[in-house]
């Protein structure tokens, strides 16, 4: 059964980007640009979320919390310009495993594919990658 990710983002170059990339790592795609239409997908089959935190519906985090009660075992990765630590924190305490804030590199996308397929990023990881691609761990950083 192939890999399927949903990207929840209202930017066309953030869709694109994503998109592409996780094609070329054999995953199907599904783009949703807001919450309203993200609805229809949450009860499909999805092994990865990639959630921007504003969007034109509300808040991505809204969306974080419905795909980690559907499903537990994903991985969900918010990404947003935004690094305030509030909305870092209630990213993580919605369920999101990384907290990527953009822009990020194509070599910091292969590694985080890398880590999901190689088992080293899981649906219990917590991280927060900042834009220079250093990481935070664990819950007590948030």
């Amino acid at each position: 059964m192939p890999k399927r990710a949903l990207i929840i983002d209202d930017d066309n170059s953030n869709q694109t980007l994503w998109r592409n990339f996780l094609v070329e790592h054999s995953y199907e795609v599904v783009i949703a640009p807001d919450l309203e239409t993200a609805q229809q997908y949450v009860s499909e089959d999805i092994d990865l979320f990639l959630v921007d935190y504003y969007l034109p519906d509300g808040y991505g985090t809204a969306m974080v919390a419905a795909a980690r009660q559907g499903h537990p075992s994903a991985i969900v990765i918010m990404v947003s310009m935004d690094d305030d630590a509030d909305i870092i924190r209630e990213s993580m305490q919605a369920g999101g495993n990384l907290y990527v804030v953009k822009p990020s590199t194509p070599t910091l996308m292969t590694q985080i594919l890398t880590e999901i397929e190689s088992g080293l990023l899981h649906s219990g990881t917590r991280q927060l990658i900042n834009r220079h691609g250093r990481r935070s761990y664990g819950t007590a950083a948030f």
